[in-house]
């Protein structure tokens, strides 16, 4: 029998930080509502049927989370990822002593990379030499911080590309929810007026956080750290 807990092991640290969290937080909203209003839910447990459609929505979640994320993330870095533009002469994101070190380090490592003074010439260059280190600091293990950072930016991302969507679904839930406690006091049905404005309140801080929270400075901020992190890794012992 399959298990929701090995499930999420099986997944990776990455799809349930970037990925599965941002699915849950957007349908946060519904999924609660869901648990107050229906007792039955409360005695789920890890069932077979559960396992398995829990299973199925954690893959659907990791497919299409990457679609909006990728437009969102291109969105806030229409040209350069921060990274990349860090390593540009003309960038100010860090210290021109730390960039002329990282440059030896890529001019030591890499048979192609070399430093142009024209940021356009430069560009390709940058881009080759971040996407080299991406793909040797990929041992989260060795690396736990490019790991972190890297998982952090892509839970901000992936937000931002389901706002709009996050959005609807709040404002589909209060709207529910405000029927539901207009037909209460009108005696036409009964509902617990308590679970109702728990509900509600639920929606609009959902929305609220859809609104002022999830916002592209919420990803650059994370964009900017995750560069840091990732380029910081010229200075480890671990690369030579």
């Amino acid at each position: 029998m399959l298990n929701i807990k090995e499930i999420f092991a099986n997944l990776g640290t990455y799809n349930l930080r970037a990925r599965i969290s941002v699915g849950i937080i957007f349908l946060a909203p519904w999924l609660l509502e869901l648990y107050l209003f229906i007792p039955e839910i409360h005695n789920l447990s890890s069932t077979l049927i559960v396992s398995l459609i829990t299973y199925s929505l954690c893959n659907i979640i990791i497919v299409y989370c990457r679609i909006p994320g990728v437009k969102a993330m291109k969105k806030c870095f229409p040209k350069l990822l921060p990274a990349q533009e860090s390593l540009l002469l003309s960038s100010h994101q860090i210290d021109s002593i730390t960039k002329q070190r990282y440059y030896k380090f890529f001019s030591e490592h890499m048979n192609d990379f070399k430093v142009c003074e024209n940021d356009s010439e430069m560009i390709p260059y940058a881009s080759s030499a971040v996407t080299w280190l991406i793909s040797k600091t990929r041992d989260c293990t060795k690396f736990p911080l490019i790991a972190e950072e890297n998982a952090n930016f892509g839970f901000a991302y992936n937000l931002l590309g389901l706002k709009p969507y996050g959005i609807v679904v709040s404002c589909i839930g209060i709207i529910f929810n405000l029927i539901l406690i207009f037909l209460h006091f009108s005696t036409l049905i009964y509902v617990d007026l308590t679970l109702l404005i728990a509900s509600l309140i639920i929606n609009l801080l959902f929305l609220l956080l859809w609104i002022f929270i999830i916002t592209k400075s919420l990803v650059i901020s994370a964009g900017k750290k995750y560069a840091r992190a990732l380029l910081s890794a010229c200075d480890s012992n671990i690369l030579g």
